[in-house]
Formats: structure tokens, C-alpha cells, sequence
């Protein structure tokens, strides 16, 4: 009898390796959504620091401002899409949650005797 793909995604590492490269994404999208706005807020309050006061803020978002918001939230629905795929995996394949599924299947790695 032929074994489903879902079977075979559990038997083999393609799973394992494809949720693990999956959060990998999300946490690095993750990362790259907040840098731009922790960079702003570090400038800010070293300007602060350095002026002894509060800087400028334009009443209005600038146009960098702007794009600095657009690139956080695709940032942020592109860690969301990677994790969300990661977790629809894991789920069809495993039927538990990513981080569980990738632990179990290092505990049974770890089982395996190789020669």
C-alpha cells in the first residue's frame, strides 16, 4: 500500500527542516519590522539628550515616515504568513504546534542510532 504525503513528510526530514526554516523567517521579519522604529526612537532620545529638550515632531507624518510604517506592516504580515505556514504545517503533518513538533522530532532524532 502507498504511504499519503503526509506519511511521508512525517517519515523524512523535509517537514521538520521546512518548519524550522519557516520561524526562522518569521522571527528574522520580525527583527527586520522593529529595527527602523528602535532606530528612530534611539536618534530621538539621544537628540533629546543632546539638545537638553525635546526635539521637533512635524504635526503630520513625513513621507519617511510613512514608508517607515508601510515597510513595518508588510514586515510584520510576512512574519505573520511564515508563522501561520509553519504552524498549518506542522499541524497537518504533526498535529501539534510548531515548536512542540520540532521538539518531539529532535527528541526522536536524538533516539535514532546512526551508524
Amino acid at each position: 500500500m502507498k504511504p499519503s504525503l503526509r506519511q511521508v513528510l512525517a517519515d523524512s526530514h523535509v517537514s521538520a527542516v521546512a518548519i524550522a526554516i519557516l520561524l526562522i523567517w518569521s522571527f528574522d521579519s520580525v527583527l527586520d519590522a522593529f529595527w527602523n522604529p528602535f532606530v528612530n526612537v534611539f536618534s530621538f532620545l539621544a537628540t533629546a539628550v543632546a539638545i537638553l529638550g525635546l526635539p521637533y515632531i512635524p504635526p503630520q507624518l513625513t513621507v519617511s515616515q510613512r514608508l517607515m510604517l508601510i515597510t513595518f506592516c508588510s514586515f510584520l504580515f510576512n512574519a505573520f504568513s511564515c508563522f501561520a505556514a509553519a504552524w498549518l504545517l506542522s499541524s497537518w503533518v504533526y498535529g501539534m504546534g510548531p515548536l512542540r513538533s520540532l521538539k518531539s522530532y529532535r527528541e526522536r532524532l536524538a533516539r535514532r542510532r546512526h551508524a
